[in-house]
């Protein structure tokens, strides 16, 4: 029985070769997850960046409210440093 036993527990532990494909199995994963993340990323900027020329153009192409036309423009001047 002894050499039964002996022989199972060989069987759990893994060989080099196979410790090695398990390992690089995992490297390819990782890799693809850093690409998921790099892309996700990527899309957030792009979201936020369409977000604001949005809101720019809104701003640009809408109607003056009515308190801007009642007010007339202030005129500026320079201070001079005292």
């Amino acid at each position: 029985m002894n050499t039964e036993t002996k022989e199972q527990e060989d069987k759990k532990i893994p060989t080099k070769e196979e410790i090695i494909a398990y390992l690089q199995e995992q490297i390819e994963v990782k890799k693809v997850q850093l690409e998921l993340q790099e892309l996700n990323t990527s899309l957030a900027v792009n979201k936020a960046e369409e977000l604001k020329a949005l809101a720019f153009i809104a701003q640009l192409t809408s109607p003056p409210s009515e308190k801007e036309e009642e007010e007339e423009p202030k005129a500026r001047t320079l201070k001079k440093d005292k």
